[in-house]
């Protein structure tokens, strides 16, 4: 089940990299059966997408993007499809 979810993940954020035309290095958490805590190490995570923001899905009906460029935003989306609908939005020169 853990695996299935970091490839959906995974495959998630490329595509966002693709529609900003940057690129993206997903880095799944070491220990699939325990996240980070105050305890053991941490990474800085993903959904960094250096000279445009962040884009974090938090789960499938909660993603928050926030941009500096093309366009400062700042929005919480329901769906992964408004997401990149939004993301080619910014980019009207991409797919």
């Amino acid at each position: 089940m853990r695996k299935e979810s970091i490839e959906v993940e995974d495959r998630f954020y490329a595509r966002c990299a693709e529609l900003l035309g940057t690129t993206h290095r997903y880095i799944p958490w070491p220990c699939p059966t325990r996240g980070p805590n105050r305890w053991n190490n941490r990474h800085a995570g993903n959904g960094r997408y250096p000279g445009f923001g962040t884009i974090h899905m938090y789960g499938p009906n909660n993603i928050h993007v926030s941009l500096r460029h093309p366009r400062i935003v700042n929005r919480t989306f329901k769906d992964v499809e408004d997401v990149f609908e939004f993301l080619r939005s910014l980019r009207p020169d991409q797919d």
